[in-house]
């Protein structure tokens, strides 16, 4: 016997309420049971390789990490009783466009008995660029001299290395960099972004015709503006002698 149109109608009714009865508590269970994986839930889940890193997060898991190289570290006395105090790091991470931010480190400057004279403490972000230069300036060493120079990333707290988007990092360049000359040494920070650069750390080391660093200074700029340049004039209050080259390098944001 035919089933009255009444009747379909009604089961038809039935069939819509019950399927979106089914995608509603379907959504709610997505929503309030289970969650989406992320890189910040503390399980290793989706294509990650660890717990919140590898894959498609952006945090490199500890095991692929390596850590940085500090390549040298001097200390030049650049005032009575002053010290600066510089370190060349390599970023053994740049292969993979990685940075590390709050990274604390430390100078340690001590005489020829390797007595602890003074120490310096800081925090960078350590930018990808294979060579970072770490500047620290006014160090007070009293009436002693000296003689060693020690650079260390603090052991208590690792480096987090993080992929960086290239589009994330400030795009600046250096420009007509003068010979050291008289104590002074001038150099210009192009911005070529449309948005304006602030806090830029400069920094400025200077070697003798061997390759080893005789004196370093840094400068940070307030800001740069967009599609703009800046000039920037280090200076020291003694000549150094026998300098054949420098190096300007700038640190940017990311």
């Amino acid at each position: 016997m035919a089933v009255k149109w009444g009747i379909r109608r009604q089961i038809l009714y039935y069939i819509v309420g019950v399927v979106i009865l089914a995608v509603l508590l379907a959504t709610s269970y997505q929503l309030f049971f289970k969650k989406v994986p992320t890189c910040f839930d503390q399980v290793q889940n989706a294509a990650e390789a660890g717990v919140d890193c590898g894959g498609s997060c952006a945090l490199l898991c500890p095991d692929v990490a390596r850590a940085p190289t500090v390549l040298w570290a001097r200390a030049f006395q650049s005032a009575p009783n002053t010290y600066t105090a510089a370190a060349y790091i390599q970023n053994n991470n740049v292969a993979v466009s990685a940075g590390a931010k709050g990274a604390h480190y430390s100078f340690q400057l001590l005489d020829s008995n390797n007595i602890l004279i003074a120490e310096r403490e800081g925090i960078i972000d350590i930018p990808p660029m294979q060579t970072v230069p770490i500047v620290e300036i006014g160090i007070d060493v009293g009436n002693r001299q000296v003689a060693r120079t020690f650079f260390n990333f603090d052991p208590n707290l690792p480096l987090k290395w993080n992929k960086v988007d290239k589009d994330s990092v400030q795009a600046l360049r250096i420009s007509n960099t003068s010979a050291y000359q008289d104590g002074k040494l001038s150099t210009t920070v192009i911005n070529d972004s449309f948005e304006d650069a602030k806090k830029v750390q400069v920094t400025a080391v200077l070697f003798d015709e061997q390759g080893v660093a005789r004196a370093a200074s840094k400068s940070t700029l307030s800001k740069v503006t967009r599609r703009a340049s800046q000039t920037i004039v280090f200076t020291w209050p003694e000549v150094v002698p026998n300098i054949t080259r420098a190096e300007v390098t700038i640190l940017p944001s990311f």
